[in-house]
């Protein structure tokens, strides 16, 4: 997944970088006044028009992240003036199944009750305008954004080898709340369809959630498998991993904490 997450970075960031490059502009120079021939002042410049005033996005970065196809974020971003935005995203956003430790397979075996998790955001843009050759919402865009993330899985327990009936089920919530401020470039093709690259998203995110283990188990069995169990989630959800710190199963319960986070993301889309 951290390659995944290198890869996809690297790849936005270099797009973004070429294009840059290439359409750089430099402010107007015109005479200050008919009588002071010599003296010069800077114009500031002015947003063109629009081409349209809306763009409607499908986020595909979920369905990398997660390697899941049914992970599924739209977002809307409407200008507000010439030169700066409102966007709005929400989705619905599957897990992963949790997979175990080969050495757990021998004492219990696992059964997904349920997962899921939502994702809401809104975002604040401001295009740069001497740095665009084109009207917003095509070009180099500075903003800020808060987002909420929400995750739940469940997965049932049963003893391997045995007959013996239990209710015993691993389970797990985790909370996330994204204050940050945000560095990207959005092409527009043909006036009509949208490239996204959000490159940089550093962020203060609030953090909390549980994990834990309820039914009948017995406590020496509790004992024997949650190092793995704590592992196996730290691996396959590293968000939820942040607030575990290695700590045992049975003694977690509610956690909260604050930690810095990033964002980053690819959309395509349609302008109208």
């Amino acid at each position: 997944m951290q390659n995944r997450k290198l890869l996809l970075f690297l790849v936005s960031l270099s797009l973004s970088f070429v294009n840059l490059v290439a359409i750089g502009a430099n402010d107007t120079l015109v005479p200050a006044s008919d009588t002071l021939g010599k003296q010069v002042k800077k114009v500031k410049p002015v947003p063109m028009e629009p081409y349209h005033w809306n763009v409607i996005k499908f986020n595909p970065t979920p369905m990398l992240l997660f390697s899941e196809v049914r992970n599924f974020t739209l977002s809307y971003e409407r200008l507000i003036t010439r030169n700066q935005s409102l966007a709005i995203q929400a989705g619905y956003l599957l897990l992963p199944r949790l997979k175990f430790l080969s050495k757990l397979e021998n004492i219990v075996a696992f059964a997904p009750k349920e997962k899921y998790g939502i994702n809401v955001a809104l975002d604040y843009r401001y295009y740069i305008i001497p740095r665009n050759n084109r009207p917003a919402p095509d070009g180099l865009y500075v903003g800020a954004f808060v987002s909420y993330y929400g995750f739940k899985f469940e997965n049932h327990l049963d003893l391997v080898k045995t007959s013996l009936l239990n209710d015993a089920a691993i389970y797990g919530k985790l909370n996330v709340v994204n204050f940050g401020v945000n560095l990207g470039y959005q092409f527009i093709f043909w006036k009509r369809f949208s490239l996204d690259l959000l490159m940089l998203g550093p962020s203060y995110s609030f953090y909390s959630g549980e994990l834990g283990i309820s039914g009948g188990l017995d406590p020496a069995l509790v004992e024997a498998i949650d190092k793995e169990l704590v592992e196996a989630v730290e691996e396959q959800f590293p968000l939820l991993g942040a607030l575990l710190s290695g700590e045992n199963l049975e003694f977690i319960g509610y956690k909260s904490k604050w930690k810095f986070g990033f964002r980053y993301s690819i959309q395509v889309g349609f302008h109208f």
